[in-house]
C-alpha cells in the first residue's frame, strides 16, 4: 500500500462522516518499468521480469490510456505467450532478434502461422485467438508489442503495414 502511496498522490478531504481521497495531478499515468519515460536508448537492453507461465517475460515499457507497450522475451527450446485473445483490442508484432512463430486463429476460423523474425510485422485483430512462441532453440527470441484498446477505426490513422505473409491471410 505504501508504494500506491507513493506512484499515486492524493489529497485526503473530509465529508459529513467520510474521508475521501483524490488524486493530484498528473491523472494520467505514464510510467515505466524498464527506463525513463520517453526514450529508450535499445529495447534489447531493458531490464528482465521474472517469468510467466509459458516462460515469457514482458517488460512494460511505456502504458498510456490507450496503450501498452512492451517488450517480450521468449526462452529458448519453446518459450511462448499462451493462447489468448483480446475483445475489444489489437496487438502488433515487431520481432527484434532471433525466430518465433505466431499461431492466429481468426472468428471466422482460419488458422494460420506466420513465421517472424527481426523486421517482420503483424497485426491481430480483436477476438482472434493467438499464441507466440519462439522456434529457434538455441536463442532467446525478442520482440515489441503493442496492446491497444483503440476505437474501430485506427485503421484510417495506423494502417496495416505491408508484409507478404499479411497480404496472404487478408486473401483468405
Amino acid at each position: 500500500m505504501d508504494l500506491l502511496a507513493r506512484r499515486l498522490p492524493t489529497k485526503a478531504r473530509f465529508t459529513h462522516k467520510t474521508l475521501q481521497l483524490r488524486r493530484t495531478p498528473p491523472y494520467y499515468r505514464t510510467l515505466t518499468n524498464a527506463t525513463k519515460p520517453d526514450f529508450i536508448p535499445s529495447l534489447l537492453s531493458v531490464p528482465r521480469v521474472p517469468a510467466k507461465p509459458g516462460n515469457w517475460h514482458p517488460t512494460l515499457v511505456h502504458s498510456s490510456g490507450e496503450a501498452k507497450f512492451t517488450v517480450i522475451r521468449l526462452a529458448p527450446n519453446g518459450g511462448e505467450v499462451p493462447k489468448h485473445f483480446h475483445n475489444a483490442g489489437w496487438d502488433y508484432f515487431m520481432p527484434l532478434q532471433g525466430q518465433a512463430v505466431i499461431e492466429v486463429k481468426t472468428k471466422e476460423g482460419v488458422e494460420s502461422d506466420y513465421e517472424m523474425k527481426a523486421g517482420s510485422f503483424l497485426s491481430v485483430g480483436p477476438g482472434d485467438v493467438h499464441r507466440v512462441r519462439n522456434c529457434d532453440g538455441a536463442m532467446e527470441a525478442v520482440g515489441s508489442g503493442i496492446a491497444s484498446q483503440l476505437p474501430k477505426n485506427i485503421a484510417a490513422v495506423f494502417p496495416r503495414l505491408h508484409h507478404p505473409l499479411i497480404e496472404e491471410r487478408e486473401k483468405v
